[in-house]
């Protein structure tokens, strides 16, 4: 991994920016015609009020670049995840952001990964919507599993997992 970033749980302040990068890639996915967060009101269903409380809880992690002092990553890393029916130790990640052009993603999955590991989890786990293909196959090329499907409102996902050794 590289040094120039720093993985921590958010800070207060950081909150306004976590919700900015959401923002940011619903935008995006306007630009590339990508149907998912931006048509489903991400912003509406997950406020920056829940990103506060999930702070608040201890859960939502960022990916700070030392270097351009910003976060460029971030997402919500769970002890226990309704989507999922088996009850394997697993650190589940929700609300997963990446600046754009960055290849900050990557990196904070392998800092989450490393978490797993720290608190004696099994699997890192994760989803993504059905439809998109493109960010299945790059959860896999990360070494994630595709292992079943889940349904929650109108949103259907790919459930996914990394084994952590």
């Amino acid at each position: 991994m590289e040094n120039r970033y720093l993985f921590r749980e958010a800070e207060k302040i950081d909150v306004k920016n976590v919700f900015q990068l959401i923002l940011e890639r619903m935008q995006w996915m306007d630009k590339k015609a990508i149907t998912q967060w931006n048509s489903a009101h991400y912003d509406q269903i997950y406020p920056l009020s829940y990103y506060e409380a999930k702070r608040e809880a201890g859960e939502l992690f960022v990916l700070w670049d030392t270097c351009h002092q910003e976060i460029v990553s971030a997402g919500v890393l769970l002890e226990q995840d309704e989507r999922w029916s088996d009850s394997s130790p697993s650190l589940y990640l929700h609300n997963f952001v990446s600046k754009l052009s960055s290849n900050a993603g990557a990196n904070f999955l392998k800092y989450a990964e490393l978490l797993a590991k720290q608190k004696q989890k099994q699997f890192l786990r994760l989803d993504c919507a059905i439809h998109n293909s493109k960010l299945a196959s790059y959860y896999e090329k990360l070494g994630f599993q595709a292992v079943g499907t889940c349904k929650e409102r109108d949103y259907k996902g790919i459930l996914q997992q990394k084994k952590i050794s």
